[in-house]
């Protein structure tokens, strides 16, 4: 068994992380979800996470629609009024990094010490392929009668630095 599993549980945490961050920054529901196959065409947050023994990603995928929904939530806009790119990166990129760092607190918290990147904002169909060696979990979550996934790759090590 692997440190990710037998030290650090990422599903234990990951749902109340995001509800959490929903609930406060959106004022919206997000409930866990039964699996299903992410939209080839999205928008996607991504923060790195980093220490002496974890590297991996936090990403955050949304079809376009619940994308828009999300940033007229933040910015309180009504719901008929036009929301530019500029703003869906900020708000998307702001929700990544509320994820990525309660993740990273709760790390810390088991004496896994890392600290986060910038987020990131990548558009359109892509494949993300964690490394040999990384877990890669994927969870659901319903939001506004729509679907978006939240993917962590991490790599645990030991203090020798060999994945367990």
């Amino acid at each position: 068994m692997n440190t990710i599993e037998s030290k650090f549980k990422v599903g234990e945490h990951i749902g109340g992380i995001v509800a959490h961050a929903f609930e406060t920054m959106l004022s919206l529901p997000a409930v866990p979800a039964a699996a299903e196959k992410s939209p080839h065409d999205r928008i996607s947050g991504a923060i790195g996470i980093a220490g002496d023994n974890v590297i991996g990603t936090v990403y955050l995928h949304f079809p376009d629609t619940l994308a828009r929904e999300v940033t007229r939530a933040m910015l309180q806009s009504p719901p008929d009024q036009p929301v530019g790119d500029g703003d869906i990166n900020d708000v998307i990129g702001e929700m990544s990094n509320m994820i990525g760092c309660r993740l990273k607190s709760l790390l810390n918290d088991a004496d896994i010490f890392c600290a986060v990147s910038t987020p990131s904002v990548i558009r359109g169909a892509f494949a993300v392929e964690a490394p040999q060696g990384v877990s890669a979990e994927v969870f659901y979550f319903n939001c506004l009668g729509q679907r978006l996934a939240v993917e962590v790759h991490l790599q645990i090590s030991d203090a020798t630095g060999s994945s367990i």
